[in-house]
């Protein structure tokens, strides 16, 4: 029999850092208007919408390889219409689902009695992994927003929370 690997509970840091970067993004959906969400990734990229509904799947997909019902009841940003990726633009109901998928995770992280399919065993590692996606998606999206001629965000809105973070 394969020996389980028990999961490290999440440090307070880590707690911290996952509360800051929630935090960042629901000040940038704070910014966004409905005008902003087809704004486009230079490129042939994802519009605003797509991007959000991007970061929550991923996080729910990667949750669910630490555990498959941890998120079973979170709704999908997003449907497939025609082959094609059509997000949801309801911006109240993707910071509902949004913040429903990061509670859930932290959730499962919490109540972990091993490592699942994770291929980051560490949760250290899994929780760096999506913080770095969000980063990653949340600088597209002000490309997007950029590009298109929308206003952006004050930086100090969006860095003041991990100046602030305790």
């Amino acid at each position: 029999m394969p020996e389980v690997i028990q999961p490290e509970k999440p440090s307070g840091t880590l707690n911290l850092v996952w509360r800051t970067n929630a935090e960042v993004n629901d000040r940038l959906l704070a910014h966004l208007t409905p005008e902003m969400l087809p704004a486009v990734t230079p490129g042939g990229g994802f519009l605003v919408a797509q991007h959000l509904a991007h970061m929550a799947e991923v996080t729910k997909c990667w949750t669910s390889l630490l555990d498959q019902d941890a998120v079973r009841d979170v709704p999908d940003l997003y449907e497939t219409q025609a082959q094609e990726f059509v997000a949801e633009t309801d911006l109240s109901r993707t910071w509902e689902v949004l913040g429903r998928t990061r509670n859930a995770t932290w959730q499962a992280l919490q109540e972990a009695r091993g490592v699942g399919n994770l291929p980051h065993a560490p949760t250290a590692q899994f929780l760096t992994h999506l913080l770095v996606h969000d980063a990653h998606h949340r600088g597209q999206i002000l490309l997007a927003l950029k590009v298109s001629g929308h206003p952006l965000p004050a930086d100090e809105a969006l860095w003041a929370p991990w100046r602030d973070a305790r």
